[in-house]
């Protein structure tokens, strides 16, 4: 899969996660394992679409928290990827409530 980082962002954020190369293969694994359970659940509108089409517009920001929540459960830190879960989840709320 296509992620829209190059491979030096992603050394970086392993890095800074402490991640071995066998876990951030296997955290950008979980990552693509994610988003096909959301292409397989998409709703009628988007049948027409092909996985490659919708996952082509993904924001830097997206692949960000997926990667931070999913390397932090991979480096044995799984109440503090559910803890960043939680602050997306306001966050994103807030912003909603925000736009209404």
């Amino acid at each position: 899969m296509k992620f829209p980082v190059d491979d030096d962002t992603l050394a970086a954020w392993s890095s800074l996660l402490g991640l071995t190369e066998e876990q951030r293969v296997s955290t950008l694994t979980e990552i693509e394992k994610t988003l096909h359970v959301g292409y397989d659940h998409r709703p009628a509108a988007l049948e027409d679409f092909s996985f490659e089409e919708l996952v082509a517009d993904m924001g830097v920001d997206e692949l960000a928290l997926m990667f931070l929540v999913t390397g932090l459960r991979q480096t044995g830190h799984p109440e503090a990827a559910e803890a960043v879960e939680v602050r997306a989840a306001v966050a994103q709320l807030q912003v909603c409530r925000e736009a209404d």
